[in-house]
């Protein structure tokens, strides 16, 4: 494997200088093209470079080729590493480029050779997005980057910038083009010109610094949505197919509907025309409304690789009334925090629990990051107060966010409050009250008794692993029937549905699966990067976004049959028993007449009855007979599934099957035959 040659700082200025005079005498694109890419090859000590420009209007790279051609590459639902980097607007290093999950060859290997490793910075002027430079070596001149080349190449970006300016010059010109959030910047920018012009012009009674302090406020809440753009770029919803990929865009278009409300805020303000009426609260749906917030931030977790667990009540009603904007300002600004303040490689949990003897909501973000002193930890309340005087200077931000937060919470009837240890995270929560309008929970409960859920696990997954098993505990399924096994030779036999990690995803587990008839979930790991991948095979659902819905309706299945034991003999209770135990159904016993009929009209009166009864007709208190003579009649009331009855006595001469109550005799002592010949007659655990 070959080493680079060392460039350094004179080296790297002189070769730009070399290339600009280069560049002076051309005004071809493919001529320009090649010395950029000599540059590059020159700089990595690679075989291979290509620069490729961004064309908005099309959401299409292009590439100036060597034949005189124009190489174009739609990002319009594409795949690749390329289109990874793309899509999050971020760089990467892949010296196995080939052994990539995400690797796509029409895309990342565009000079069609036997790739071995590939270096992808994105170019971009300021808020403007104008391309992508790479460059990649083959298996005959094996090349490992390094971060060192990775911060080269973002060193030579501006004169890339510039490079891409002179062979597209309407990009510089196009003001059009200035994406969304720099333009809404502007405009905030000029919203405090006019501000100040209107003050002198019309006298206004309102002092210069409420002025200023509800024109930071707000320009403060257009910057965390802003942020939030970035990682998804404009793409074009209308091409798109793949649900999970339209979740995004929709979750990007909801970022660029917020800051139009918040700047029609500034605009309301600052013309005197009205003032902001009493925000009202609306119906909403509380699950669709944090998930959507939550995976705002998804992109943006994956690219600087934090942990990223959201968890929502799957108890929570299904439409709750709230003053939406306040809430949905508090919770931009505490991921933000989060996100920005947790190094790569911590964690964050966005966390909503719901109290139904209390009516509340349990809210908190939570965070392995820098954490804040303890005698700061007041301070970080005040408006335009940071817990360290160089905060500002290496993350960025006013210190308006929290402040505005603890105001928007009281206003919505809780505080905000924190825990905090330094170097150790944060924890940022409230607790609000809750109107419901629709009482209904967003998921049912899971009560099988049969289900086994496995999780394949190692050290890796703990993190996402305890937010699995909060939703399966949630669900309602049985902490010993949810088991961590190490390898897929492990599982045990009775194991109903199978859980592992991307990384862990292969031929022997497809296999075993299968064989086993085993529903099997993949948790995706490498954000966007199983997009198409959902097959009959298993079901995929990512760790970087909300996924109850899915997670609930891979472990929901049929509720077994109900089988009702009415006997006073335990003996033959047991027996009976032992021998259903085999099949796949629920077993309740009763043993005396007025007990079994309560059983089975209660059973009725919860839409879950009785698919079976095995009933003696020498009950104490009341007679089978009788038991089920009351019992149909009860049915017709109710207009419920008629119960297949089956009469067990040890007198022969009892049996009755054809008068109405009793669909079958088994006589004592049971055998294993005729009681899988009356299940197969009752249509039940086949």
């Amino acid at each position: 494997m070959e080493t680079m040659k060392t460039i350094n700082k004179a080296d790297l200025k002189q070769l730009v200088k070399e290339t600009t005079q280069k560049l002076a005498a051309l005004n071809d694109k493919v001529e320009i093209n090649r010395v950029i890419e000599d540059l590059v090859k020159e700089l990595m000590d690679t075989e291979y470079a290509s620069l490729w420009v961004f064309d908005k209007e099309t959401a299409t790279l292009l590439r100036a080729r060597d034949d005189d051609t124009l190489h174009a590459l739609s990002m319009l639902g594409q795949r690749g590493v390329l289109a990874k980097c793309f899509f999050t607007l971020s760089g990467g290093i892949y010296n196995y480029l080939a052994s990539e999950k995400e690797y796509f060859p029409q895309v990342d290997n565009p000079d069609n050779i036997r790739i071995k490793s590939k270096i992808i910075v994105p170019i971009i002027d300021g808020d403007r997005f104008l391309g992508m430079v790479t460059a990649y070596s083959s298996i005959y001149k094996i090349r490992n980057f390094t971060q060192d080349e990775f911060e080269i190449l973002e060193a030579i970006v501006p004169f890339l910038s510039n490079v891409i300016y002179t062979m597209y010059p309407h990009m510089k010109e196009a003001q059009e083009e200035i994406y969304v959030s720099q333009r809404l910047i502007e405009s905030s920018k000029n919203m405090v010109e006019e501000v100040d012009k209107l003050q002198k012009e019309q006298k206004q009674v309102e002092t210069s610094d409420e002025t200023l302090t509800f024109l930071s406020n707000t320009v403060h809440d257009i910057r965390t949505p802003a942020n939030s753009l970035y990682g998804f770029l404009e793409l074009l919803e209308e091409q798109m197919t793949d649900n999970r990929l339209l979740q995004y865009i929709h979750n990007a278009k909801e970022s660029a509907r917020f800051i139009n409300e918040l700047t029609t805020s500034i605009l309301d303000r600052v013309s005197s025309q009205r003032e902001r009426g009493r925000a009202k609260p609306v119906t909403i749906n509380p699950t669709k409304f944090f998930a959507d917030i939550a995976e705002t931030f998804s992109a943006n977790m994956y690219n600087k690789a934090i942990g990223f667990n959201i968890y929502i009540d799957p108890f929570l009603p299904k439409e709750i009334n709230i003053e939406d904007v306040m809430l949905k300002r508090v919770l931009m600004n505490l991921l933000n925090n989060a996100y920005k303040f947790t190094p790569s490689g911590q964690h964050i949990t966005f966390s909503v629990k719901y109290d139904s003897s209390t009516k509340e909501m349990h809210i908190s973000v939570a965070d392995t990051g820098i954490g804040i002193a303890k005698e700061k930890q007041e301070e970080i309340f005040k408006a335009f107060t940071q817990a360290e005087e160089d905060t500002a200077l290496h993350y960025g931000g006013t210190g308006l966010g929290l402040s505005i937060s603890a105001e928007y919470v009281h206003a919505l009837g809780g505080k905000l409050e924190l825990e905090s240890e330094l170097d150790k995270g944060s924890r940022f929560y409230f607790t609000l009250p809750v109107v419901t309008e629709n009482n209904e929970r967003m998921f049912e409960t899971i009560g099988s008794k049969h289900l086994r859920a496995a999780i394949l696990f190692d050290k890796n997954n703990t993190f996402s692993s305890k937010n699995l098993l909060r939703y399966m505990l949630r669900f309602g399924i049985d902490k010993e029937n949810i088991s961590a096994v190490k390898s897929i030779r492990t599982l045990s036999d009775n194991t109903t549905h199978l859980i592992c990690f991307q990384h862990q995803l292969n031929a022997d587990i497809l296999a075993a699966a299968k064989k086993r008839d085993i529903p099997l979930l993949v948790i995706e790991e490498q954000f966007l990067s199983m997009l198409g991948m959902q097959e009959s095979d298993f079901s995929v659902i990512s760790q970087y976004g909300y996924y109850a819905h899915i997670l609930h309706e891979f472990l929901k299945e049929e509720e077994p049959p109900r089988i009702l034991i009415a006997d006073d003999d335990r003996i033959n209770v047991e027996l009976l028993k032992a021998i259903l135990g085999e099949s796949f159904c629920h077993i309740d016993t009763a043993m005396d007449g007025e007990e079994t009929l309560e059983m089975l009209e209660q059973a009725v009166k919860e839409k879950n009855p009785y698919a079976l009864v095995f009933l003696d007709k020498h009950m104490p208190s009341i007679s089978g007979s009788e038991v089920m003579t009351r019992f149909r009649s009860y049915e017709k009331r109710k207009g419920s599934k008629p119960v297949f009855a089956v009469s067990i006595s040890g007198d022969v001469s009892s049996s009755e099957p054809g008068d109405g109550l009793f669909d079958r005799f088994v006589g004592k002592p049971f055998n294993k035959k005729s009681i899988k010949e009356t299940l197969v007659e009752a249509k039940i655990c086949l």
